[in-house]
């Protein structure tokens, strides 16, 4: 070994001090020699040499590097990657793990020396480093470990009002952390004497009942003695904290080294009051189960139904532990419910429950009722049975509960006691002769119908007829009793044959009483004239009964007892009596049907007049005709003419004389002398105007127009003419036939007048006009009559019916609401279904709402106001829905309708009681004052200050709302001018209602205040408010065009809300939008609200128009909004709207608010 060789190798024996190994590679051939250390007599020996070193380090890496860590070492170490190492500059070090007995070892290989001048070796040295690295990572371990516990230590402290850190051996202590509740206390935060000064601190602040018990734990001795079975103890006490009781939690903790104590303090309050509300509501629960079992026994099933999906758990009781459990359970209850109703309700029940049992039929039900019963009846196997179904809102009003029970014993006994009852009742009260009712029966009719007369009952129409047989003691004395007998009740059978529908009793030997009121009292005389008739041809026959007879009917504003109505029936009945017994001596050719002595008409007489008056009848135009056979004295009239005027019969004779008394008495000379002058040839017809009396005791004015017919001898033959009735044909529609808007008001007025209670039903046809435009004019007037047909036939009885303007209907009805609702459900459901008109086949949908009639100071306008409100309600906020209009009287809503009225004659009183205030609007950043908005009030003695919320919408369809409109533009463009002078740029903003732009001089009217008044139009702004928006767009639109060419802003109040603000904001050429409170209410804590503003605002600027912001309160929303792009504010930080010499006032001494 030469002298150099021999250095180089005490150099790489040193080298093995830090190497494992050394390896030797000729950069240029790949040939190596691995070096490493003999561990016996340390020193450098070959372990390793070959041809190519890079070959061979693929070879092994594959068998002993650590399967992660291959790729990066074999690309590491590529002899182009070291070469490139060395000529930049850098030591290559290559960590990497090698497999060793199975597990890896951390080694590095690192570049010792690169080839160089002269020189064609690499030299790379290889450590292992697996010591090193798993210290580094206990380290790191340790690190995160420390941090984590901080973590945990500071999140844990934050729980607790102090925590305590305590040598157990020395009794030094120090507070970790404390909160400001516990720091109130003024307990020492570190010191040398924990438990002396624990002592002495909780008896100054420990709750006096808890000391004994508590201050012994606090004892070095105590914790110790505590912590002996486990690592920590808890207990609980009170302290007095500034006056107040705060429950505490200690936990006494060992620490992990055995030699300190660490106490952890607690405020518990909050979870001792959940403690006891728990148990609270424990008990609660306990005793509602209690209740709820005990009510759940009455019913055979109970449902709980999720309105939010239709899911429901059904329940039954169980028989034997009485307590509830699950029946069955479900996806959709409302869909089940109807399938099995297909199946199991009885035919007759099952439109109505399968109706009820709609969810949204429940939701309105249930909307002002705590709960909603209805019976019905079920087949089960063929079998009937009777349920009754309950139903209510659980109490979070989100989930219905359903009780079902069978209900057959009770409906069993109810009929048992009716029939008994009834029984009883009939025997008690029934005539043995007769089998008709007796005196008893009518004394006891007497006494209820004198309790409604009593009671001041509307409503109240009833007839009394009185009878009496006439010949009954000569049958008696000539054939005996039972003949007699025989002759009542033959009598008897008459009157019952003809007074069907009416209750008759025998109140006497001879005498009988029949009573007559609803559908009868209209045919009342007709059925008095069927029993003369009846009498008379037994009178002519000389067979059968002869009954004399008399009938009254009640007088409201004169009779006060039944008994009056009764007198007069008597009376009658003996007058009738006494004519009787004097025809009973004629000879039959001199005795007519009504009584009449005359010589009878001819058959072929009687034709004629038959046919002229059906040909009269086919140009009559709806009036009353009329003919009479001068001859015979014998008539026929209209049934219309006669059912409306009460006459006897539609044939009757003598009909001029029974007609005179009709006319007013007044009229009648004039009457009679027109009549004589056309009789005695003067005239050559009767024209005339006079007033005829109803039925009712009310007169209608009537226009007669008639002539008389002469034979060839020029003898008066016929006198035939017509009856206009003014009353009826100037309230008549004429495409319906049904009394028109003028009709409505009148019979409404009227109704309040007398003080007759009721209900009005508005309903109207949506989207009309694309019937007219799709079918023509001519189809939509069928479709109109079809529908007023509809409603007539619909109401019958129980209603009136109206064509008011328009596709609009009224009905005034005296059936309960819930009886209209159901009959509007009907109607609407039977129209959206699709209804034939024309054999065209349309589907209509309806709108409507209705108002109860009882208070009658008020007037025909105002209450065709509320319900014009509730239809409007309907319509836009309802979606056809029928909306009553609700006159509550509580004290924010004292007198609804008395209250409307006496506004609505403010109006008319030169608008007595209405004043503006203003409210400023001022420059977002400068807070300089810009304009002012008009805002309207009412007030009275009566009523105070009303705002206009509580009326506009009530007003806004009245006639009159355009002139208080006109009023309002007038009063604030005159105070505004009057600001002007001081004020160049001031801007007043008026609000618009949808009824004042309907109005097609609505610019006009504008244009002529701004003249007047002289008033700069670019100085007024127009609102548009929520409820014009229902406006077509168009019309909106041309109007605002119009007023912008004369230099009138535009506004878009409430942006935002109600109806599309976009569509509005697209269309309409705006100045300014007004972006409403409710967006700016919470803007102070709520990040989406700032973002909507702000949102708002680019929409805004969008379409060129300034924004406008309502409702500033703070200080803090005004900063806030200061940052978008608004132009100005509005709202109480400000000022709140103020009369005109207060905004004056306000005006001077406002200065910008810094």
């Amino acid at each position: 070994m030469n002298g150099s060789q021999e250095i180089f190798n005490k150099i790489a024996e040193a080298l093995l001090i830090d190497y494992t190994s050394v390896y030797y590679v000729n950069a240029v051939t790949n040939e190596y020699v691995w070096y490493s250390e003999d561990e016996q007599y340390h020193s450098l020996c070959i372990a390793q040499q070959g041809a190519d070193f890079f070959a061979d380090l693929v070879k092994d890496a594959d068998s002993v590097i650590y399967e992660e860590d291959k790729h990066i070492f074999m690309r590491d170490m590529t002899k182009e990657n070291l070469l490139a190492q060395m000529e930049k500059g850098s030591r290559q070090s290559i960590d990497y793990r090698l497999m060793i007995n199975g597990k890896p070892v951390y080694h590095t290989v690192r570049l010792i020396r690169g080839p160089r001048e002269g020189d064609e070796y690499f030299i790379l040295g290889v450590i292992n480093i697996d010591e090193e690295v798993r210290r580094r990572q206990k380290e790191q371990e340790l690190e995160k470990e420390r941090r984590i516990y901080n973590q945990i230590a500071d999140s844990l402290a934050e729980h607790y009002d102090t925590i305590y850190y305590v040598d157990i051996e020395t009794d030094d202590y120090f507070e970790v952390s404390s909160s400001d509740v516990y720091k109130s206390l003024e307990i020492k935060p570190s010191g040398g004497d924990f438990f002396g000064e624990s002592a002495r601190n909780l008896k100054r602040v420990i709750y006096p009942e808890d000391a004994e018990r508590t201050l012994p734990l606090f004892t070095k001795q105590g914790i110790i003695e505590n912590l002996k079975k486990s690592k920590t103890f808890t207990l609980t006490y009170r302290l007095m904290v500034q006056g107040n009781v705060m429950n505490v939690r200690c936990s006494q903790i060992w620490a992990n080294d055995r030699k300190h104590l660490i106490l952890c303090i607690e405020n518990i309050n909050n979870e001792v009051s959940t403690q006891q509300e728990l148990k609270e509501s424990k008990r609660k629960s306990m005793t509602y189960g209690q209740i709820a079992e005990s009510l759940a026994s009455h019913y055979d099933v109970i449902y709980y139904i999720d309105s939010s999906n239709d899911s429901y758990t059904g329940f039954t009781i169980n028989s034997i532990f009485g307590s509830l459990y699950i029946k069955e359970e479900g996806g959709d209850f409302f869909a089940e419910a109807w399938k099995n109703s297909e199946q199991i309700i009885y035919a007759e029940d099952k439109d109505r429950i399968q109706n009820i049992l709609g969810k949204d039929y429940l939701i309105s039900a249930l909307e002002d009722k705590k709960q909603f019963v209805c019976d019905y009846r079920m087949v089960l196997d063929g079998k009937m049975t009777y349920n009754r179904m309950t139903i209510m809102w659980a109490s979070d009003r989100v989930h219905f509960i359903i009780g079902v029970q069978n209900i057959d014993e009770e409906i069993k006994k109810e009929k048992e006691q009716v029939t008994a009852l009834n029984r009883a009742n009939e025997l008690a009260r029934r005539d043995d002769l007769t089998g008709i009712r007796n005196k008893t029966a009518y004394h006891e009719l007497e006494e209820q119908v004198q309790e409604s007369i009593d009671e001041g009952a509307e409503n109240l129409d009833f007839a009394i007829v009185v009878c009496d047989i006439n010949g009954l003691k000569h049958v008696n004395d000539t054939q005996g009793h039972k003949a007699g007998d025989e002759y009542i009740r033959s009598a008897c059978k008459i009157i019952c044959n003809i007074f069907t529908h009416s209750p008759v009793f025998r109140i006497g030997g001879d005498e009988f009483v029949v009573f007559i009121e609803k559908d009868s009292y209209n045919d009342r005389h007709s059925l008095l004239e069927r029993l003369h008739s009846q009498v008379m041809e037994n009178l002519k026959k000389k067979s059968g009964p002869v009954i004399a007879a008399g009938m009254a009917y009640f007088e409201r504003s004169s009779d006060r007892k039944v008994s009056d109505v009764f007198d007069r029936a008597d009376t009658k009945m003996y007058e009738n009596k006494s004519r009787l017994k004097e025809l009973s001596s004629l000879n039959v050719s001199e005795i007519s049907d009504t009584g009449d002595v005359l010589m009878p008409i001819p058959k072929e007489r009687s034709i004629i007049l038959d046919r002229l008056f059906e040909a009269l009848s086919v140009i009559s135009d709806s009036m009353f005709i009329f003919i009479c056979d001068l001859k015979h004295d014998y008539s026929r009239w209209s049934k219309i003419g006669v059912e409306y005027f009460g006459m006897p019969s539609e044939y009757m004779y003598r009909a001029g004389d029974i007609w005179v008394e009709k006319i007013h008495p007044d009229d009648r000379a004039t009457y009679q002398q027109s009549m004589n002058a056309l009789f005695a040839g003067e005239a050559l017809s009767h024209n005339m105007q006079y007033r005829a009396q109803r039925p009712d005791g009310e007169y209608d004015v009537c226009t007669c127009r008639g002539i008389v017919l002469r034979d060839t001898d020029g003898t008066p033959d016929y006198f035939c003419g017509s009856i206009m009735n003014h009353n009826i044909h100037s309230h008549v529609d004429r495409l319906t036939g049904l009394r028109n808007q003028y009709g409505f008001f009148e019979d409404v007025q009227w109704a309040l007048d007398r003080k007759k209670p009721g209900r009005i039903v508005l309903i109207g046809i949506s989207r009309f006009s694309e019937i007219n435009e799709i079918y023509g004019y001519d189809f939509g007037n069928s479709v109109l009559q079809a529908v007023g047909r509809y409603l007539f036939e619909s109401a019958g009885n129980t209603g009136m019916v109206y064509r008011l303007d328009g596709t609009k209907f009224a009905i005034m009805t005296k059936i309960p609401a819930e009886e209209i609702e159901r009959r509007y459900h009907e109607f609407r459901t039977a129209f959206r279904a699709g209804t034939s008109v024309d054999d065209k086949y349309v589907i209509l949908d309806l709108n409507a709402g209705f108002i109860n009639v009882d208070n009658f100071n008020v007037d025909h306008r105002t209450v065709y106001a509320c319900l014009n409100f509730a239809y409007g309600e309907s319509k836009q906020r309802r979606q056809g829905d029928i909306v009553e209009f609700r006159n509550d009287l509580n004290d924010e809503n004292k007198h609804r309708l008395e209250k409307l009225h006496v506004i609505r004659a403010s109006i008319m009183k030169n608008y007595e009681g209405f004043y503006l205030l203003y409210q400023p609007v001022v420059d977002s950043q400068t807070e300089k004052l810009v304009g002012a908005e008009a805002l309207l009030r009412w007030r009275s003695d009566e009523y105070g200050i009303v705002p206009p919320d509580h009326f506009i919408p009530l007003l806004e369809k009245d006639p009159l709302f355009p002139e208080l409109g006109e009023w309002i533009i007038r009063t604030a463009l005159t105070d505004a001018k009057k600001i002007l002078a001081d004020e160049p740029d001031f801007m007043i903003n008026v609000n618009l209602s949808y009824t004042q732009l309907e109005k097609t001089d609505f610019t006009d009217m504008v244009g002529r205040i701004l003249d007047e008044t002289g008033y700069p139009p670019e100085h007024l702004c127009f609102e548009i408010t929520e409820r014009c928006r229902l406006l077509d767009i168009e019309l909106l639109k041309n109007i605002a065009v119009k007023l912008r060419s004369r230099g009138v802003k535009i506004a878009l109040d409430d942006f935002g809300t109600g109806f599309s603000s976009i569509s509005i904001v697209k269309n309409l050429p705006l100045n300014y939008i007004k972006i409403d409170r409710s967006f700016v209410r919470r803007i102070e804590e709520d990040d989406k609200d700032r973002k909507l503003i702000k949102s708002f605002a680019v929409v805004a600027s969008t379409f060129g128009a300034e924004v406008c912001v309502e409702g500033i309160e703070t200080e803090g929303m005004k900063a806030i909004l200061q940052k978008y792009s608004v132009h100005s504010f509005q709202g109480y930080y400000y000022a709140k709207p103020l009369s005109f010499e207060e905004f004056l006032t306000w005006k001077e001494d406002h200065r910008p608010k810094k």
